[in-house]
């Protein structure tokens, strides 16, 4: 386990070089990094990849796929954000303050992908906004527990697949 904290420690030390030669606040940074580390931990921890990749191998035989991502990647990509422009409503007339979404946190999802007459897929995401972390399987928030986790993911591919 010491090889792994040891990247993470090279990545957190890469990802900080490449913000200041960006020009970004150091402070902000350290933060960002600060979460990103503490939300890789706990997926660890949770096993949350494992949980997926075991779910594709036993149930689908392998025929699904496993991805993960981080979010706060999209965000900073210039063509999502592009994107994500093209698809605002044109009314402007709207009073209430709109919220700025994932953009004020980092998140982490991890999906199984597999197709059953259309594609399906069980998302767990697990998140930190305002200094609260989160975990949510297909949208609906549980418990930061790995038997929590379980029940919930094995409910999610049964809704999945109507059973």
């Amino acid at each position: 386990m010491a090889w792994r904290e040891d990247l993470q420690t090279l990545r957190e030390e890469v990802l900080a070089a490449i913000t200041r030669a960006m020009g970004e606040p150091a402070e902000e940074s350290a933060e960002d990094l600060r979460d990103r580390r503490e939300l890789y931990q706990l997926a660890t921890s949770l096993q949350i990849a494992q949980l997926l990749v075991d779910l594709n191998e036993v149930v689908l035989s392998g025929a699904g796929r496993v991805e993960s991502t981080s979010l706060l990647d999209y965000y900073d990509d210039e063509d999502f954000l592009f994107a994500m422009e093209d698809l605002d409503d044109d009314d402007d007339d709207d009073d209430e303050e709109e919220d700025d979404g994932p953009e004020e946190g980092e998140e982490l999802r991890f999906s199984l992908f597999w197709d059953d007459s259309t594609e399906c897929a069980v998302d767990v995401e697990l998140g930190k906004v305002n200094g609260r972390i989160y975990l949510m399987v297909n949208g609906d928030e549980v418990r930061q527990s790995r038997e929590v986790l379980e029940t919930a993911v094995l409910d999610a591919f049964r809704e999945e697949m109507e059973l």
